[in-house]
């Protein structure tokens, strides 16, 4: 296994100490280096911050979805001041053993072909070019035209945060994935077989044993969490206007791309995160 020589930030709440535990013992093992960011919490956000930014996106976000959002913008930020790409990681992400060989890859390259690339699989179609880059022996890079999850690992270029910032700033806030995902100027791909995923998919993706708690909890979408209603009904009208719109996007990249583009579910090879049975 090749040590990486890119850097992780792994966002991780106050409180959330047995996952801060299971990414040390992950990362410590795949030789990537990282940083622990603290997350927003919804305790840090006054009621004027979370109106500020609650109203942007397609609904009326939930307040933890605005402090996970804000966790992730100070990361934009942070990457768009530096001079390398970074690898972002939520603290529940799960990851396989080519992780480190892949990011050695693409630090070899001479020149990155994308600004985003999405690392990780969430049980939905993704639509991606047939067209690839062979990274390495078992890994594959294609372009990534549509995707509807996936902020949990991903490696974003100072390029790549600018275009996020610069979208936050003309449009305002939204989900960290749908952001990641709907962006349009920021060009986008995906690894082949996917090399992460979130804990609470492994059952899923039959790993029922790397499903442990509380690391596999949610901490954006409870029982207790409910979706907030509008706040007028101009706003209602702003949210269903700007979904649709979205929605028309959407069909029509798939109009533009669908000849030399799959529509499928990426999958991950689920011997590559057997060695995390030796710590979980």
């Amino acid at each position: 296994m090749t040590k990486s020589a890119i850097s992780a930030f792994v966002i991780n709440l106050a409180d959330s100490k047995p996952r801060l535990e299971f990414q040390t013992k992950q990362l410590s093992h795949l030789g990537i280096n990282f940083e622990r960011i603290e997350a927003t919490s919804t305790a840090d956000l006054s009621e004027s911050e979370y109106e500020k930014w609650a109203n942007d996106w397609q609904r009326k976000l939930r307040r933890t979805e605005v402090a996970c959002f804000l966790s992730h913008f100070g990361i934009w930020q942070r990457i768009a001041k530096s001079n390398q790409p970074y690898l972002v990681l939520e603290d529940d992400a799960v990851l396989s053993q080519d992780l480190p060989n892949v990011l050695a890859a693409i630090t070899a390259l001479e020149h990155l072909p994308f600004e985003h690339l999405s690392f990780e699989t969430r049980g939905r179609k993704k639509l991606y070019d047939k067209e690839c880059i062979n990274l390495t022996e078992s890994v594959r890079l294609h372009p990534l035209y549509i995707d509807k999850s996936g902020a949990a690992a991903y490696l974003l270029t100072p390029k790549g945060a600018q275009v996020l910032l610069d979208t936050v700033e003309k449009s305002g806030a939204g989900l960290a994935d749908a952001l990641l995902c709907h962006t349009k100027r920021l060009n986008s791909s995906q690894t082949m077989p996917a090399l992460a995923i979130q804990m609470d998919m492994a059952k899923h993706y039959d790993m029922p044993e790397l499903q442990i708690s509380p690391v596999a909890a949610s901490n954006i979408s409870t029982s207790a969490n409910s979706k907030p209603s509008p706040n007028s009904l101009s706003d209602r009208l702003a949210f269903k206007s700007r979904r649709l719109a979205a929605q028309l996007d959407i069909g029509l990249i798939q109009a533009k791309k669908s000849s030399h583009s799959d529509y499928l579910e990426v999958l991950p090879n689920q011997r590559d995160f057997l060695y995390l049975r030796t710590f979980i």
